[in-house]
């Protein structure tokens, strides 16, 4: 059993693994880089791992588990909140709150113009908003 400092640099380049993940995985496979390679491709990293690398099942995963997943709930609960333009005769325009910020976002001097004057036409604006709202309101304020 030959195992070099070459073999274990090859390993790490190829793997990613640390000086004693490559060196234990050389020794399992008795030296053998190519053996190596098949060994851990075969078990899907070393048992010792302590899930310091991640793999892209294991990113992506993260990705929609933290990133994605919020900005859903964020567009859904938008989508639900209804924004409402109306004044004594009865509502003008009703609109998801999406809208609006995106309104808001790409044409902000316009959204701005339009606001104040509905509402020196004496329009009101008012947010319909839904009654689960507090069902998400602490989960927001963890993240």
């Amino acid at each position: 059993m030959d195992i070099t400092l070459e073999k274990i640099d090859e390993i790490r380049e190829r793997t990613g693994l640390n000086y004693k993940e490559a060196k234990e995985l050389l020794e399992e496979a008795e030296g053998d880089v190519v053996q190596a390679l098949i060994i851990l491709e075969e078990e899907g990293g070393l048992a010792g791992n302590d899930g310091d690398r991640m793999d892209m099942g294991g990113m992506k995963e993260m990705m929609s588990e933290k990133i994605i997943g919020p900005v859903k709930r964020v567009f859904s609960q938008g989508t639900k909140t209804r924004i409402r333009i109306s004044n004594e005769e009865g509502t003008l325009l009703e609109f998801p709150a999406t809208l609006m910020v995106a309104g808001a976002l790409l044409a902000p001097r316009i959204t701005a113009l339009t606001t104040v004057l509905l509402l020196m036409a004496h329009y009101s604006l008012e947010a319909d908003i839904p009654q689960y709202v507090s069902d998400y309101t602490e989960e927001w304020s963890q993240a």
